[in-house]
């Protein structure tokens, strides 16, 4: 977690970036690009699925790093969290979604406590429910559905399902 100032957004976001490219190589069997573009989102507080999140982000325009600091700076005193994620990775690209949860969004009591506080920078990958354990390697793009996707799922469905049964 980095607290990030207006100043140094993009250079953090760059080393995020790193970060988080490295963390996806060493928990990922997919080639990861260098060669990244990016997408913004903002967290809201009702829960969005996998799905629905897909639709909305394939109608996104990756755009560079620099433009998308650009917006982030527009609205820089209402971030509170900003948090990378790999949303899709392909053999000559990878587009990052920079999600980011406002300030104004936070309950009247908290935002009063953080309202001048810098915004926190975290890098994360999304853990499929079928990974077993720590060396497990997975796909990147798990989240937005496909074959193989469904086939660990139901895997690990039955899996369990066989496991609840021996243990009873």
């Amino acid at each position: 977690m980095k607290k990030v100032t207006k100043s140094n957004l993009e250079q953090n976001l760059k080393e995020a970036t790193s970060t988080l490219l490295e963390m996806a190589r060493n928990s990922c069997w997919n080639k990861i690009s260098d060669n990244t573009s990016y997408i913004i989102s903002e967290i809201k507080n009702d829960k969005q699925n996998r799905t629905e999140r897909k639709k909305i982000n394939d109608k996104k325009k990756p755009k560079s790093l620099e433009k998308i600091t650009a917006e982030l700076k527009v609205f820089y005193e209402d971030l509170y969290d900003i948090n990378l994620y790999i949303y899709k990775s392909e053999k000559e690209n990878t587009i990052i979604e920079i999600q980011y949860y406002p300030k104004s969004l936070l309950e009247s009591d908290y935002y009063e406590t953080v309202k001048s506080n810098q915004p926190m920078l975290h890098s994360k990958i999304g853990l499929p429910n079928y990974r077993k354990n720590d060396t497990d390697k997975f796909d990147i793009n798990w989240e937005l559905g496909g074959i193989r996707h469904e086939w660990n799922s139901f895997l690990a469905k039955i899996q369990f399902k066989i496991w609840n049964i021996n243990v009873k």
